[in-house]
């Protein structure tokens, strides 16, 4: 029997005014809905690879985002994830917020991104 995930009230992504607007993305499997890993590191790749997946539908890369929003469930992840967020974007970087604060999911990390469609 196949698992049947919710059809939640927002959209992965909408376009307005020359930009792309990213909902918050966390290391879920887009095919079963499951968290990746229990590991940052496997969890923040899933979150990039869910967000590069969204970007490339819409004919973008991580080049074009201009502003990134980070909710970690953790204060004591903020340097191993800077770490791994380094291999995603390079100088000169977009702006950042970076939030502490509880998830769904349980979920270490969930970002979203704001992309220049230019």
């Amino acid at each position: 029997m196949e698992e049947k995930t919710a059809v939640l009230p927002f959209s992965s992504a909408t376009k307005t005014d020359g930009l792309l607007f990213v909902s918050g993305q966390g290391g879920l499997d887009p095919a079963t809905g499951k968290v990746v890993g229990a590991s940052l590191e496997e969890q923040t790749a899933q979150t990039m690879d869910n967000i590069k997946t969204i970007l490339a539908e819409h004919g973008l890369s991580f080049s074009h985002v201009k502003k990134v929003n980070i909710y970690l469930s953790q204060r004591g992840l903020y340097s191993a994830f800077n770490e791994l967020y380094a291999h995603y974007f390079q100088a000169p970087y977009p702006a950042r917020t970076t939030v502490y604060c509880d998830l769904n999911y349980d979920l270490l990390v969930e970002i979203d991104v704001i992309a220049s469609l230019k």
